[in-house]
């Protein structure tokens, strides 16, 4: 009875491993099976997903760039104004003229009526706002006064011709700045532009007793400074009028300030053809 026992130990023994063997071999191959396919679909995977991406990025790229906003350039005060298309004198409807008896004869000589004018025989830069001149329902006030309660766009100013026997010309350009930081606190949107003063003949030039070119050249420089300075628009309007020695031709004006209705009709043309577009 001992013996049999041991001999089926011996049996079982000999059985078992060669079951556990196979199965352990099928078992590892399905695994290895199962993790080839895992590979082999991460793999898969990992290629496919750069080429999807693009495909919409790709697809809101337009087939033509879109235009760049316009940038409006930048105006150079430091130069007058430059020539450009001639427009109609209806560009002025909304404009008011400040000046003295040499605006007085542009409006009057042109027919500008459908402007404003604000002149005076001898205004000057001080005198705009002391002295009353301006007719308003029956009552006379000064030009700073009359521009409070006047709807404008534009204006445009020539002051200076008086003041040239002024001692100190600093004082002139510091009460025409005046000038313009009142006109920009009453509209700041106005357009101002600052035009020139005009030459006289040589013979007044030679003869005055402070009218003279050299001195309205001293003048004009500072007043172009001013301009740029405070960014203000400079009408170099002697351009429409003078000769080649930068002097009024005597046919220009009769004594020699003052312009004729030709002249003047001149001067209008020029402004006309020296606009700036906001």
């Amino acid at each position: 009875m001992s013996d049999q026992p041991r001999r089926r130990r011996r049996r079982h023994h000999k059985v078992f491993p060669i079951k556990a063997i196979i199965l352990c071999l099928l078992v590892a191959a399905a695994f290895l099976l199962c993790l080839l396919c895992l590979l082999r679909f991460l793999t898969q995977e990992t290629q496919e997903q750069p080429q999807a991406s693009p495909t919409p990025t790709s697809s809101l790229v337009p087939s033509t760039p879109s235009p760049k906003p316009s940038v409006s350039p930048i105006y150079d005060f430091s130069l007058p104004v430059p020539e450009s298309a001639p427009v109609d004198k209806s560009y002025l409807d909304d404009a008011v003229f400040i000046g003295d008896s040499r605006t007085e004869g542009l409006i009057l000589y042109t027919g500008l009526t459908n402007t404003t004018g604000y002149t005076y025989k001898g205004l000057m830069v001080d005198t705009v706002f002391t002295k009353p001149i301006i007719n308003r329902d029956g009552q006379m006030v000064t030009v700073i006064d009359a521009l409070k309660s006047t709807q404008f766009s534009k204006v445009y100013i020539m002051l200076g011709i008086n003041e040239l026997g002024w001692t100190y010309p600093d004082l002139f350009i510091e009460k025409y700045k005046e000038i313009l930081r009142t006109i920009r606190e009453i509209n700041p949107a106005a357009l101002i532009y600052v035009q020139e003063i005009l030459p006289v003949t040589q013979e007044v030039s030679d003869t005055h007793s402070y009218i003279s070119n050299a001195r309205i050249s001293e003048y004009n420089q500072m007043l172009r400074n001013m301009a740029q300075e405070n960014q203000v628009y400079y009408l170099q309007v002697s351009q429409a009028v003078a000769d080649s020695n930068g002097c009024l031709p005597d046919e220009a004006a009769s004594d020699g300030i003052h312009l004729s209705p030709t002249y003047c009709r001149k001067w209008l043309d020029y402004l006309l053809c020296h606009t700036v577009t906001p």
